[in-house]
């Protein structure tokens, strides 16, 4: 199993969560073309992996956990949500707990990674955070 974090808010201002909670589904909001390092981190998400929406804004160090699924379906090359055609991928989520509104202080060397759009956690101790935090570990 691996975990990543991924970004709710498309273009800065229109955030997506509710319709990803929703609708039982992320998706990363650039193309393949615009964005080829994300998709390579894409393609190595599967099912049973966890993923984490977070927000981490540009002058701080506090990163907000908003909500933990585990994946259930392969990456899509498509998009079937309505309004989201040109995300050209989508994953389906069973959400774990979707109201955490948790603040991880990110003292560790890879903040910057976690302002994107979608990276792989690493840090064990945000790990067990996410689980404990999402009852994934009962």
């Amino acid at each position: 199993m691996a975990v990543y974090g991924m970004g709710s808010l498309f273009g800065g201002t229109n955030e997506q969560l509710s319709n990803f909670i929703n609708e039982g589904f992320v998706c990363i909001g650039w193309k393949n073309t615009d964005k080829p390092e994300l998709y390579e981190v894409l393609n190595n998400i599967k099912i049973g992996d966890i993923i984490y929406i977070k927000a981490l804004f540009v002058r701080s160090k506090a990163m907000k956990i908003k909500a933990v699924g585990i994946v259930t379906s392969e990456v899509k090359r498509e998009n079937t949500h309505h309004g989201y055609e040109d995300c050209e991928n989508e994953i389906s989520i069973k959400w774990l707990n979707t109201d955490i509104n948790k603040i991880i202080n990110v003292e560790d060397s890879d903040l910057n990674k976690r302002k994107g759009s979608l990276f792989i956690e690493t840090n064990p101790e945000y790990i067990n955070c996410l689980l404990y935090t999402s009852d994934a570990a009962d």
